[in-house]
């Protein structure tokens, strides 16, 4: 069985991030000493495993087995780094601190050795041959202060030394000097040793340490905190600012949830910004902000499974706050994308609300059905005054997909006007159009609308909008509703006996009437044969 590794990962998480930013700035700096902090929130966890010992290898650590964080770029280097210093085992023992995770950091780039009393409850394992050739590498110095062993002689001294000497008669001139050779590792543990002061002389001389610069994380975090706390348009308009100047940067960054984040700070800003000012700055931001291939990443990440749900908040705001933009976008990937990942999109656009309304109206004179069908939805969702006036004339569109949706747009309206208008898709010949219909003529709640559904309830020849129908009367509640209910609610006779699917529809809509009759009704179908209607008599009495 594979060990539980969530508390060891987040503790090697918060290693790798510290050991990044150790080798960019010195240890005083805020970044670092935040992420030293987080690396002690994280030890708890690891110290409840009791002692715990990693396999160092070339890729990465093992534990029990498994591969930890292997596609974490820091633990790896830092791995590799350990393991061209010998190490082959880190053990971690109850009650080690961020200190000793630093000095950790120290052997790995070869500052500290593999036995420093600074590790702490880190205790560092050498392979046998390693620690052995090491053994023999240590030479020990006379008191004098002179080599114990001698130098060995250059190769210009070897020449002089071996070559005759030459005619009186005819000196040649002297030859220059060859270069001294590089000495010879001793052993392949020192030859990998001196690859990793290479490696990382190579790393320090690339990167300049500023003290004075915090991580482009970091600072877009900063900025975005200080726009949600910042209570003077001085402040505001610093950090909004602030974010403009990051733009070009941040647009390079691979993680959207900072760029979504960005986003959504400046559009919970904009309608609480008074100062002119503030405003034009809010739109050079977002002006900025709003390229096309961020839009895309968004839209994409938007649909991703498993997103954290506080990065689901900041997409869905994101791309409604680029609606304008991303609308276009959104309704392709909401086509294209399984039904259970569905539901963001949709959040995406009742957040975007009236800004939607302009981009989805091309949409709806698409050619494609499937297109109009989710415009036409999606128009519904913005909860716009005039989304009914748009989806009415979809009511007779040629494709039964784009009338259903037409239907469910109207319900995400609302308002007692969409009822007259669904009335006479009652008659439909698609079986999904006549529920939808109904679905609308009982989201607008208008008692009147119960006479023509009770008319329809006798004619209609598919049970499945016929339990529709009588859960649509009972949620009216118009006078005659009781009489109706109950009538349907009875098994009826052997010539003609009511399905259990109509039954329980009707027991359900009695739940509505807020009558005696009713309730004495439902007490007596809570002890029917039939489970259907008696699990929903049983639900509605509670």
């Amino acid at each position: 069985m594979a060990a539980d590794t969530a508390g060891v990962d987040r503790a090697l998480g918060a290693i790798g991030t510290t050991f990044r930013l150790m080798r960019l700035y010195p240890p005083s700096h805020p970044a670092v000493a935040e992420a030293l902090r987080q690396i002690g929130e994280a030890l708890p966890a690891l110290a409840a495993l009791g002692t715990v010992e990693w396999k160092v290898g070339v890729t990465g650590l093992h534990w029990h087995g498994q591969h930890l964080l292997p596609r974490n770029a820091q633990i790896a280097e830092l791995a590799g780094l350990l393991y061209a210093r010998g190490v082959r085992a880190v053990t971690l023992n109850p009650g080690i601190t961020a200190e000793h995770v630093l000095a950790l950091f120290h052997v790995a780039t070869g500052t500290v050795s593999v036995d420093d009393g600074s590790l702490g409850r880190i205790a560092l394992s050498l392979g046998r041959r390693t620690s052995a050739r090491l053994e023999r590498l240590r030479t020990a110095m006379p008191a004098s202060g002179t080599p114990a062993v001698a130098e060995a002689p250059t190769a210009y001294e070897a020449q002089a030394v071996a070559a005759p000497p030459a005619p009186a008669q005819a000196p040649a001139p002297p030859a220059p000097p060859a270069p001294p050779a590089p000495p010879a590792p001793a052993t392949q543990e020192e030859s990998a040793a001196v690859a990793a002061d290479a490696l990382m002389g190579s790393k320090r001389s690339s990167t300049a340490f500023r003290p004075d610069v915090l991580p482009l994380d970091v600072e877009v975090k900063r900025a975005v905190a200080t726009l949600g706390s910042a209570t003077t348009t001085e402040h505001q308009s610093a950090a909004v600012e602030k974010l403009a100047a990051l733009a070009p940067q941040l647009l390079s960054l691979r993680d959207i949830a900072i760029m979504a984040e960005a986003i959504a700070a400046l559009d919970r800003l904009l309608p609480t910004a008074q100062d002119p000012g503030l405003v034009a700055l809010i739109d050079k931001a977002a002006v900025a902000l709003s390229e096309r291939t961020l839009v895309e990443r968004l839209v994409h990440r938007l649909g991703e499974p498993r997103v954290p749900p506080e990065e689901r908040e900041a997409l869905v705001t994101a791309v409604g706050a680029l609606a304008s933009l991303s609308m276009s976008l959104v309704v392709d990937a909401f086509l294209a994308a399984p039904v259970d990942l569905r539901p963001p999109y949709r959040a995406a656009v009742r957040k975007a609300a009236d800004r939607a309304l302009e981009p989805l109206q091309g949409k709806l004179a698409d050619k494609d059905p499937q297109v109009v069908a989710a415009a036409a939805e999606f128009v519904g969702l913005t909860g716009s005054p005039q989304a009914v006036a748009l989806l009415i004339p979809l009511l007779r569109h040629p494709s039964e997909f784009a009338r259903e949706a037409a239907l469910l747009g109207l319900v995400e309206a609302g308002g007692r006007e969409i009822a007259r208008p669904a009335m006479p898709a009652l008659k439909d010949e698609s079986v999904v159009v006549r529920m939808a219909a109904v679905r609308c003529i009982a989201a607008g709640g208008d008692p009147a609308a119960s006479t023509v559904l009770i008319r329809r309830v006798e004619q209609e020849p598919d049970e499945g909008v016929q339990a529709e129908l009588l859960r649509a009367i009972g949620r009216l509640g118009a006078n005659e509703a009781l009489e109706v209910l109950a009538r349907y609610a009875e098994p009826g006779g052997i010539m003609h006996r009511r399905s259990s699917i109509v039954r329980a529809a009707a027991v359900d809509g009695l739940r509505h009437i807020m009558r005696p009759e009713a309730r004495g009704l439902l007490e007596l179908y809570s002890k029917d044969k039939e489970p259907a209607v008696r699990k929903a008599a049983e639900t509605a009495l509670r």
